[in-house]
């Protein structure tokens, strides 16, 4: 039948762990795949970590902040602006593991660090963002956490889904990372802050995360009044999530899939008043996975993949790529093709979404593999 090829609208996600194919898969997330009315969707996951001998862990960071506005040094008065200059500098009394923040509200993510303030004319003289008439202070969030020790050894990430707008990150006082979109998600490694290194292992550890965000967005410090002529808020708009994964896992946006669909010639329908191209004869699932190594040695790897049919049930495909050697602080790129009969395509009357399942293994794997490739790089 004739070949139409894949266009890449948006993809359809699912979160939850889907059940084990192998015997010796412990652990798998997945992405649906969805198909349109006449073709399959390119998609990709964010999130795609999976691991045989550490699972992923992924805990949620929304609760249990502390919250305030100003510095230190200049708090906040409603009816004044900021001030012209509110960098807190590379090592604010905020920031550091014993600063007092009792005085500070208790607030959960996602929070709006401007909405609760009063209007004021007197602070907000051409009107602020959208007109609100609430000043934009910069503002602080501090929250107090503890690590488990069997989590040494492993990469730790804390995944901001949106923070408005500069936004600095310090843990225990140790400057990390600084962010300047307000409206794209940014990821803050924390295993290699000096503190988390040199305590976790040793027994359960406490650490204070403290950010600074100011709600800025212009070149003249916080006395600016946002990008748009909307109200845009400010602060930790979005959740956070901590995530835990093994040296060895899928790396984040790596698991990427697409397909091919063949299509019914006009004579071979088989059910009356169907027309042609409604319903394809078969399709290829492409599958790809790009796997990271952060430990520091070589590590001999596969990945297994599998397809799932709508609303779950026995697997469509399944097969594990060929063996691949990924070198320390180096990835590779694995890769497979999983053909399937008939499948159904997607519409708005029937929104039918497949599941791709994929799995780092370190045992199992095939020495070659005729539908499978790979690539490494350090």
């Amino acid at each position: 039948g004739k070949q139409r090829r894949c266009q890449p609208p948006s993809a359809s996600l699912s979160l939850a762990p889907p059940p084990s194919f192998l015997a010796a898969l412990s652990t798998a997330i997945s992405i649906a795949v969805s198909a349109g009315l006449s073709t399959m969707l390119l998609l990709c996951f964010p999130l795609a970590l999976v691991s045989l001998s550490a699972p992923r862990d992924e805990v949620s960071f929304d609760f249990g902040w502390r919250f305030t506005t100003g510095l230190s040094t200049h708090p906040a008065q409603s009816d004044e602006p900021p001030p012209a200059s509110a960098d807190p500098g590379l090592h604010p009394a905020e920031a550091q593991t014993g600063y007092d923040d009792s005085g500070w509200a208790e607030v959960q993510l996602p929070h709006d660090g401007l909405i609760a303030a009063a209007a004021s004319s007197a602070a907000c003289r051409d009107g602020c963002s959208g007109k609100s008439y609430i000043p934009r202070h910069v503002l602080w969030y501090r929250k107090a956490f503890t690590l488990p020790a069997e989590w040494a050894g492993s990469l730790l990430f804390l995944d901001f889904e949106g923070s408005f707008r500069k936004t600095t990150v310090w843990l225990d006082g140790e400057l990390l990372a600084a962010h300047d979109c307000g409206y794209t998600p940014f990821r803050v490694r924390l295993d290699n802050a000096t503190s988390l290194r040199r305590r976790l292992g040793s027994g359960d550890s406490a650490h204070t995360i403290a950010v600074f965000v100011d709600p800025d967005n212009g070149d003249e410090g916080a006395r600016s009044h946002g990008s748009g002529w909307w109200y845009e808020g400010g602060g930790l708009y979005r959740s956070v999530a901590l995530l835990r994964v093994p040296p060895l896992h899928i790396e984040r946006d790596g698991l990427f899939a697409y397909s091919n669909l063949s299509w019914y010639a006009s004579g071979d329908m088989e059910e009356e008043g169907e027309q042609e191209g409604e319903q394809p004869s078969g399709g290829v699932l492409h599958a790809s996975a790009a796997v990271a190594n952060a430990g520091s040695s070589a590590q001999t790897i596969c990945v297994a993949f599998s397809l799932s049919p709508p609303g779950g049930g026995r697997l469509l495909a399944a097969a594990s790529t060929a063996a691949v050697s990924v070198p320390p602080g180096g990835r590779a790129t694995v890769s497979l093709a999983l053909s399937v009969a008939e499948p159904e395509v997607w519409s708005a009357a029937s929104p039918h979404l497949y599941t791709v399942h994929a799995a780092v293994m370190q045992s199992g794997c095939a020495s070659s593999s005729s539908s499978s490739s790979a690539s490494a790089s350090s």
